[in-house]
């Protein structure tokens, strides 16, 4: 009579299983052995090196079909509020008009989160790494970390620091950091 362990070996040369499970099942339903038997079986049977345990591949799907994944909403969310923030900047009167309380609150979503909240994404691309609260947190304090520095470097350049200069230039932080972010979560899935 086969030993387990050449059972095993046996169903993988035939190549009737193709993950661990179907290994299992195929095994317990030719020796009748416990889970528990098979497990150490298989354990022995890495650590003779005869057989290698690896982590599944993930079949991914291509890049511009994940960008319409319900995964990949976030991305368009934050590149339709930096385009309308920095739209409503330009174009909304600083007047004491109505509608320049859009320009307010679009501005302070530009300045005080989107920045943060695209390099929290890049930080930490996986979804459970953080929870909702912690992410939070780090978009708003991130948000004025990088704005401080955006606008350290502009007063630096010969430009200046000015609205013409400050807006383009956080605008490309957010967008560059959306979109190394997207690619990391990409990569992670």
């Amino acid at each position: 009579m086969k030993s387990l362990e050449e059972v095993i070996l046996g169903i993988l040369d035939s190549g009737q299983s193709k993950n661990v499970k179907e290994l299992v099942q195929l095994a317990q339903e030719k020796t009748d052995a416990k889970l528990e038997d098979i497990e150490e079986a298989v354990k022995s049977l890495h650590r003779k090196r005869l057989v290698s345990l690896d982590e599944p591949t993930h079949h991914k799907e291509p890049f511009v079909s994940f960008l319409s994944l319900p995964k990949s909403r976030w991305f368009w969310i934050v590149i339709g509020t930096a385009l309308l923030s920095f739209l409503s900047i330009l174009f909304i009167p600083e007047t004491s008009t109505p509608l320049s309380y859009i320009r307010y609150i679009f501005a302070f979503i530009f300045v005080a989160f989107l920045p943060g909240y695209c390099l929290t994404e890049t930080l930490f691309p996986i979804e459970d790494s953080l929870d909702i609260i912690e992410r939070l947190t780090f978009s708003i304090g991130l948000s004025f970390a990088v704005t401080a520095l955006v606008g350290l470097f502009l007063s630096f350049t010969p430009p200046r620091l000015t609205l013409g200069t400050a807006l383009p230039a956080l605008g490309f932080v957010v967008i560059f950091l959306a979109i190394v972010a997207l690619i990391r979560k990409y990569i992670k899935q």
